[in-house]
């Protein structure tokens, strides 16, 4: 059967005053942002594989492939964003007046969306595997300039990462100076066991009970200093090491959690998985190896997911979770509240609890935007009948607000920083009841 072609693209080359446009766009839309307080974003999509179907082409085929990806891209906007091409393998997109930065994350994943079909032309397809960098205003300044550079530095990490999108982060320029040492050293930190583990209490909001801790994983490497855990998962991902990196993680976790019960406390213990792992098949069995390992039971362990796990993959993950859900391992969507929920998806996992976003949870008494979304994920939390767990719980009004509106559980450095497995253990002692 015949593939179906593509709307006809121009057999010249692109409008060059797009890109003026474009960027005369930003600068006046940057200003307006300044002068307002308001928002806005930059994305830059790359393209991958365009190779593929430039070879499908005739004629002058970088101008032909990339007015078929901007038909694609611009069906995914709104009519006031504006794109344009900065190469024959990137597009540049400004998102102006945004009620919120989420939104630049929902439209990342639209746009992976959009090009996620394969693109058709004359008998063939290709699918580009784009990937996409975001940037935002205010939070990584004001100069149009600063933020196309913000959000090609967030494009390159972008490509790292299964999820396809990446928002960057204050550190993340470090991170991509760093990257290729860390590359190198990564597996053998693994097999030289020279990783850490820390644990971050989790509490019960209404009696201030310890119930359980996340634990994160920390790399302290010669020359880049302490590497976080989101640094080391996504250089585990780019070089193929993260199956024996999570194995690593699972079992240390594991083992710790054997030994914390051995004198006598219990915590219900939360351990974060890459996107992909969790469509890995033989997921069940490293963990059942390890609980099994260590003689700990399968209800004391929470498996936490990205949300945006759960609309990449979820056809091939949803089996795999249902499988570790039936022995009794808990599930977590991590990061909910980033703009991109689908409801449709939370009904179909076997779903414990959701993890309310840092920033969210962070901003909720300064900014009624981040409350009302506080307030409707601990809602749709219960209605689904799941505990409700807020991240990033900095200060004892935040504390005290969310156990007014209902929420369940928290951690954050109001409860507690992430502790060595001894200070844990102490801490928890202390805070224990009976203690």
């Amino acid at each position: 059967m015949a593939q179906p072609v593509e709307p006809a693209a121009p057999p010249d080359t692109l409008d060059p005053g797009l890109r003026d446009e474009m960027l005369r766009m930003l600068d006046r839309e940057s200003a307006i942002a300044r002068a307002t307080e308001g928002r806005l974003a930059v994305l830059i999509v790359a393209l991958r594989r365009v190779d593929r179907l430039q070879a499908l082409l005739k004629g002058p085929a970088a101008a032909i492939t990339m007015a078929l990806v901007i038909d694609r891209l611009r069906k995914a906007l709104r009519p006031e964003d504006r794109l344009a091409p900065l190469s024959d393998e990137q597009v540049c997109i400004v998102l102006p007046r945004l009620a919120h930065p989420s939104q630049a994350v929902l439209a990342a994943v639209k746009l992976l969306r959009a090009l996620d079909r394969p693109i058709a032309f004359e008998g063939g397809a290709v699918v580009l595997r784009p990937c996409v960098g975001v940037a935002t205003l205010p939070e990584h300044g004001f100069d149009p300039a600063e933020l196309l550079m913000s959000a090609d530095v967030a494009r390159h990490i972008a490509e790292t990462r299964e999820e396809g999108y990446h928002v960057l982060h204050a550190d993340d320029r470090v991170e991509t100076e760093v990257y290729r040492g860390l590359d190198r050293d990564l597996e053998r930190a693994v097999r030289a066991n020279e990783l850490e583990m820390h644990y971050q209490p989790i509490i019960e909001l209404a009696t201030g009970k310890p119930v359980g801790v996340e634990a994160l994983v920390r790399w302290r490497h010669l020359k880049a200093g302490e590497v976080d855990a989101r640094t080391t998962i996504g250089v585990a991902e780019r070089t193929g090491l993260i199956g024996t990196l999570t194995h690593w993680i699972l079992n240390a976790s594991v083992r710790q959690a054997a030994q914390w019960r051995a004198a006598g406390i219990a915590p219900r213990l939360s351990v974060n998985l890459s996107l992909t792992m969790l469509t890995d098949r033989e997921l069940p069995a490293l963990v059942d190896q390890s609980l099994k390992t260590w003689g700990v039971p399968a209800s004391a362990l929470v498996l936490e997911i990205a949300e945006s796990s759960v609309i990449v993959d979820a056809e091939r993950s949803v089996a795999i979770l249902t499988r570790m859900d039936g022995v009794g391992i808990g599930l977590s969507i991590d990061d909910f509240g980033s703009g991109f929920s689908s409801l449709n998806h939370m009904r179909r996992f076997p779903l414990d609890e959701i993890k309310i976003d840092r920033p969210y949870v962070r901003g909720m008494l300064q900014d009624a935007g981040d409350l009302a979304v506080v307030r409707s994920a601990i809602d749709i939390g219960h209605n689904f009948g799941l505990r409700v767990v807020a991240e990033g719980v900095e200060t004892e009004e935040t504390r005290a607000e969310l156990a007014r509106l209902g929420c369940d559980l928290a951690q954050g450095h109001a409860v507690s920083p992430p502790l060595s497995p001894a200070a844990f253990r102490d801490w928890w002692v202390h805070h224990a009841p009976g203690s």
